[in-house]
């Protein structure tokens, strides 16, 4: 078996590249991350993945990356989207 500290290290390691993985996609899309609908939802995933929260009662229970796409989904879905611009380049 492989001591605790070492299995930290690997999920360190296995959590940062998803995290960067992730990001590389977001930046190959052309996302606005400086936009404020996108920045909050980012910043909101990372925080609720990293952090730790827990949302339950009973034998119902969501935490960790599940409860992270849960809330991305839904503020994808509820924040409002930037206006569309009016004027047209030539």
């Amino acid at each position: 078996t492989l001591p605790t500290p070492v299995m930290g290290g690997i999920m360190i390691l296995l959590f940062g590249s998803i995290a960067l993985v992730g990001m590389n996609t977001l930046s190959r899309a052309k996302l606005d991350l400086t936009a404020p609908r996108n920045l909050c939802i980012a910043s909101l995933i990372l925080v609720v993945g990293i952090g730790g929260l827990h949302l339950g009662q009973g034998q119902w229970s969501l935490q960790g990356v599940g409860l992270a796409a849960v809330i991305g989904i839904l503020l994808n879905l509820i924040l409002p989207n930037a206006p569309a611009s009016t004027t047209e380049e030539h």
